[in-house]
């Protein structure tokens, strides 16, 4: 399927896509607005001294990522949220509180991020700030030592400290003196070896302290309530769904058009009946409701793009047939209701129009329609030439308006129409009909209904195979064609009738949609009085 055909797909089945978005997003969106908001505050926290040294080690680091991610889990651990929900004075269990409580440690990083939900954004904050002062309080029983002895090493690390800067101001002062006595002299260098021997103790102590291990686990951003909720996302929820909504109806469109076997261009015909396409006529508006009258556009419009649509077909059919003089024409269609007595009605007044003495010959003898589309009175016609041959045609045809075009209706209906049409008489009816007029249309029934039209291609100059596009299955055409070449009839092309929106547009693009003020115009009497309105045929 190219893009053409895709994008052809989509324009017809746009009011399903914008439907199916619209109904989507407004979905998300109210039950996004019913859900209650969640808040979410977070707390990070950094292992080791990572950013505070100056010159990092590397053993130190690589620790420290990896003892993240242990207190990740023991972030989460029962004892912890025990703790927390002891703190916070929460009403709920461990286990709901885990459900709440998101704690990450990513790869490669000394960092710890933890995410509490909740429906206040103050107990959200709180529930955050607690987990990490539970986990920090537990950091000195994780490194494997003793709060206590912990709490002794940094004491002493206090004290070594202080007694540093005093020896450090008695250095000073001493040194500041010029004239130093012996006693001073002496009092300088045991000052100097005191700060030497505390400035040892200290580095000693400094590395059983916890200030400056790969374990420290220290607050790097507590957490504070948060102004707005972390779900539900009202606009990107309902942005998705729309989106959801969308592909799924394009989805639905696309399958649609899958299993969907009508045939819709002439693409399709040609790949179905491999028959050229020879015109396209685009959907006359009120087929249903308006006088069968409106139906000859090329009388009460033409200058309509459909009026110019039959002129095209008529052009194309002379084309089409290379061998020899056109002198009779059979429309034809697979099933009732494609517009067959439409199409060969028009065409019969384009080439009168064209100077040719035309005469439109209803040959359906099981359901005429000529005489309902013209009004004319049905009292004779064709049948009754099978009873007297050499009635005068003048006593049987009708004269229209328009000049050159004739019309003979069916007649009494018979009831052995396909042995009639058939028989030798009918082909002496033909050459008499052939010798008085330039070009004889006939109008036949449908191909899968009867063999009428199949009896009839076998004698006609060449036939045209009229498609209701979008309607009509492939599988009809395909019997009609192998009735016709059964038959041996010659088929000149099909005509791609009442076109639709989806598909005119290729063959209208250069007229632009036919709409002209129907309204305004009165329609005339094409011969003896109004038309009636009746579906088409």
């Amino acid at each position: 399927m190219d893009l053409r055909r895709q994008l052809s797909i989509l324009r017809h089945w746009m009011w399903l896509l914008i439907a199916s978005a619209l109904f989507f997003g407004a979905a998300a969106f109210l039950i996004s607005g019913l859900v209650p908001k969640t808040y979410e505050g977070t707390t990070r926290l950094i292992v080791g001294q990572s950013l505070s040294a100056v010159n990092p080690d590397y053993t130190d680091l690589l620790a420290s990522q990896r003892l993240s991610q242990t207190y990740a889990e023991v972030a989460t651990s029962r004892t912890i949220l025990e703790q927390v929900i002891a703190k916070v004075e929460l009403r709920t269990t461990p286990e709901e509180l885990l459900d709440r409580i998101s704690v990450e440690a990513p790869r490669d990083s000394t960092l710890v991020r933890i995410v509490a939900s909740d429906q206040d954004p103050v107990i959200a904050a709180a529930i955050a700030n607690a987990v990490s002062e539970e986990l920090i309080a537990a950091s000195p029983a994780i490194q494997g030592r003793q709060s206590e002895v912990q709490a002794f090493i940094d004491e002493d690390l206090g004290s070594v400290q202080g007694l540093i800067q005093v020896a450090q101001v008695e250095v000073n002062q001493l040194t500041q003196i010029e004239d130093r006595t012996p006693s001073q002299t002496d009092q300088l260098q045991n000052a100097q070896d005191r700060l030497v021997t505390l400035r040892s103790t200290y580095a000693t102590l400094l590395q059983y302290s916890s200030s400056s291990s790969s374990n420290l686990l220290s607050i790097l951003d507590s957490a504070v309530p948060p102004t707005e909720a972390a779900s539900p996302r009202v606009l990107v929820n309902t942005l998705l769904a729309a989106i959801v909504g969308l592909l799924l109806a394009m989805g639905i469109a696309f399958l649609a058009e899958y299993l969907d076997d009508t045939v819709k261009s002439a693409d399709d015909v040609q790949a179905t009946a491999n028959l050229p396409t020879l015109g396209a006529i685009a959907q006359m508006k009120g087929d249903d409701k308006r006088s069968e009258i409106y139906r000859m556009a090329t009388l009460l419009y033409p200058r309509s793009p459909i009026a110019e649509a039959y002129r095209t077909l008529r052009t194309n059919v002379e084309f089409a047939r290379v061998d020899g003089p056109l002198t009779t024409l059979l429309v034809t269609s697979s099933v009732p209701g494609e517009g067959k007595t439409t199409t060969a009605s028009n065409l019969a007044v384009v080439f009168a129009q064209a100077g040719r003495r035309t005469l439109l010959l209803d040959a359906d003898m099981r359901k005429p329609g000529v005489h309902k589309l013209f009004d004319l009175p049905n009292v004779h016609g064709l049948s009754t030439l099978f009873q007297a041959e050499d009635t005068a045609l003048e006593t049987l045809v009708h004269p229209t308006e328009q000049p050159r075009l004739t019309v003979m209706t069916s007649g009494p209906l018979p009831p052995n129409p396909a042995e009639l049409l058939g028989s030798h008489r009918f082909g002496t009816i033909l050459e008499r009909l052939r010798g008085a007029y330039d070009l004889v249309l006939i109008d036949s029934p449908p191909l899968q209904a009867v063999t009428d039209a199949a009896i009839l291609g076998s004698i006609t100059d060449g036939t045209l195979f009229v498609i209701n596009a979008g309607r009509t299955r492939r599988g009809a055409i395909v019997n009609g064609r192998e009735a016709l070449a059964k038959a041996g009839a010659r088929v000149l092309g099909a005509v791609m009738n009442r076109l639709s929106g989806r598909v005119q547009g290729a063959y209208y693009s250069y007229y632009g949609y036919y709409g002209g003020d129907e309204k305004s115009v009165e329609p005339p009497a094409v011969a003896t009085g109004q038309g009636r309105a009746t579906s088409e045929r």
